[in-house]
């Protein structure tokens, strides 16, 4: 009767663990994550993202070496139990009593992959009961062949890779059938800690690991001492991304970019891109210098930099103090408000409805409704040229303007220029003080560097296969004019006079043509400078993500330092060259047609001219 008895309730008490297990059918079918590599615009290597699991690959068809390391390390009797080995559980138990402390696992290389499959990680006594419950389900269902086959491509390795493909390809470029024994020994041994023993993240802890498992399989009669010893004088060659700390950020953005050029795929892909390393290594290093100079004493926690070519080809990108701290990019993400360096989109108007930067202002306290616009220090000037409160950051001239012009006017001209992100279109926005992103701030200022082309910035050039099919070329647009001839030089004019002896002076590059503006918002909250040399446009943005004040941090302090640093650097070897606004105005003195109407609201002068100009000067 007790016999009948406990047969029932155990019946019971394994029909409770039976009742909650996974299903098991299907697990040999599965499909290759995407496989993106991103290379500069000399072909190398930047980064390479989605290949989290590679395809799944047969343990009969990957040299025995490969399959013995592992069997060797984590289960030396995988071939010979059912599951769950007593032996090996009796062996860890006095080991471990025998150390003191738990030195070993008593786990079979079945129970982890049961775990990794369908179990949490939590060391409940049910989750062992449903392991150890599993792995003799999985061996009465599954060949030990095919068991080998899921753990091997299943387990995790590291460096975010999954599965012994990804991991081969991740760690030492090549398909995980070429392995040779001391990679095979590295990988099998990167299973214990794999963000410790992984090749990447440390080659020297990942071959000391590897002594052992080779050794483990020597002792298990898989490998002679001969071939051991020569397998540890062995030193395999890893695959090393040769893209700076911060060149995630571009990737991620790359790989976000990547639905609207290309459809999805299983096929490994290459993206060739704009993006320059050397650019990039020194767009890290002077906002990581400079911010750790300087932001502890401003209150200034992130940083972001975004710079590009005049056509919009983005070349470097930092968007933020550390992308191994914070991967999220403030160059692309981050709305913030622009304060004054939103100014030159209020100018353009001005200009486009008949101001010129000659006439004067009168700096003076105004009343708009209501709102009573203040200068940065509280002073007025008083009667100035309209060049001359450019310079200085004339709030109460930019309200003057906006207010004539129209919010509305103001708002559709730096739309034009390339600002997407919404924009209130009321009086306040003459301040900037609508959210934009450094990368779409940056590229609006981009026409006025290259002569009033309209510009959307772009990093993707190719996208081809790994077997060399083009999925997608850029083509370079048509040209489209987003402002005058005239208007361009006039822009070109005032935001020069920002850096010889406004509020961007600290910006100035020494040798070399330059032209930009500084921004700073209310209470400090965030501090620009945006300029650019015939080269390269460059965006620069301080403050903090929680949006809290800095202590007195302007824009034309440690941004337009940060600007400066950068761009001496990245055009050292560069010859200097004029600003394309200043070098319009004899051709467009010859040119334009003296009849040319003038636009009112972002309409082009006389089209056909500006194209002729522009073939002029770039030969086409």
């Amino acid at each position: 009767m007790l016999g009948a008895w406990g047969i029932i309730f155990g019946g019971l008490f394994f029909s409770h663990f039976l009742s909650s297990l996974p299903d098991v059918n299907n697990l040999m079918v599965s499909g290759p994550s995407q496989d993106i590599t991103i290379l500069d615009d000399r072909g190398r290597q930047i980064a390479r993202r989605g290949l989290t699991q590679g395809q799944m690959v047969k343990a009969e068809e990957l040299p025995d070496y490969v399959t013995n390391a592992f069997v060797a390390i984590e289960d030396r009797r995988f071939r010979h139990h059912l599951g769950v080995d007593p032996i090996g559980l009796v062996r860890a138990a006095t080991t471990n009593m025998m150390a003191g402390r738990v030195v070993q696992g008593g786990s079979t290389l079945t129970q982890q992959l049961a775990k990794n499959l369908f179990l949490s990680p939590s060391r409940t006594y049910e989750r062992k009961v449903q392991e150890a419950m599993l792995a003799l389900y999985l061996e009465s269902r599954y060949t030990k062949s095919q068991l080998l086959t899921l753990y091997l491509n299943r387990v995790y390795f590291g460096a975010g890779v999954y599965g012994i493909e990804a991991a081969s390809q991740k760690f030492f470029g090549k398909h995980a059938s070429e392995l040779g024994l001391t990679e095979a020994a590295m990988i099998a041994g990167s299973v214990k800690a794999p963000a410790r023993y992984n090749p990447i993240a440390d080659t020297d802890a990942s071959l000391t690991r590897a002594r052992i498992v080779l050794r483990a399989m020597q002792d298990a009669g898989f490998i002679d001492e001969e071939t051991r010893s020569m397998a540890q004088a062995t030193r395999p060659r890893i695959v090393h991304v040769t893209g700076t700390p911060g060149a995630g950020w571009f990737a991620d953005w790359i790989v976000s970019r990547l639905r609207d050029h290309v459809a999805d795929t299983t096929e490994p892909i290459i993206v060739e891109t704009s993006f320059d390393l050397e650019t990039q290594t020194l767009a890290e290093r002077a906002v990581t210098r400079r911010l750790g100079a300087e932001g502890d004493a401003l209150n200034a926690g992130q940083a972001a930099l975004v710079a590009m070519t005049p056509d919009g080809a983005v070349r470097a990108m930092v968007g933020g103090r550390n992308y191994g701290a914070s991967t999220f990019n403030r160059a692309t993400d981050a709305l913030r408000q622009p304060g004054s360096a939103f100014k030159p989109f209020v100018y353009l108007a001005a200009l486009e409805h008949g101001h010129t930067t000659d006439e004067t202002i009168n700096d003076a306290p105004i009343d708009i409704k209501g709102w009573k616009p203040t200068n940065f220090e509280g002073r007025f000037m008083g009667e100035i040229p309209l060049i001359e409160a450019f310079a200085r950051s004339s709030n109460s001239a930019a309200a003057q303007l906006t207010a004539e012009v129209g919010p509305k006017v103001v708002a559709r001209t730096a739309r034009r220029l390339g600002i997407a992100s919404p924009m209130m279109e009321v009086s306040s926005l003459a301040l900037g003080t609508s959210g934009v992103t450094p990368l779409e701030l940056t590229g609006a200022y981009a026409p006025f560097a290259n002569g009033g082309i309209g510009v959307e910035p772009f990093g993707i050039l190719r996208v081809r296969t790994k077997a060399g099919k083009t999925l997608y070329e850029r083509k370079a647009p048509g040209h489209d004019a987003v402002m005058s001839v005239g208007d361009n030089i006039q822009m070109t004019r005032l935001m020069m006079e920002a850096l010889a002896t406004g509020t961007g002076k600290a910006g100035r590059l020494e040798g070399r043509d330059s032209a930009g503006k500084t921004g700073t918002t209310q209470d400090f909250r965030d501090a620009w400078f945006v300029g650019f040399s015939a080269d390269l446009v460059t965006g620069v943005w301080i403050g903090n993500d929680n949006n809290s004040p800095m202590v007195k941090a302007t824009g034309g302090g440690l941004p337009a330092r940060i600007f400066k640093t950068f761009m001496e650097t990245a055009s050292q070897n560069i010859p200097p060259r004029p600003l394309i606004g200043t070098t319009l105005v004899a051709s467009a003195e010859r040119v334009i047609a003296p009849d040319a109407p003038e636009p009112q609201d972002g309409g082009k002068e006389n089209p056909d001219a500006f194209q002729r100009i522009l073939s002029g000067l770039f030969g086409g």
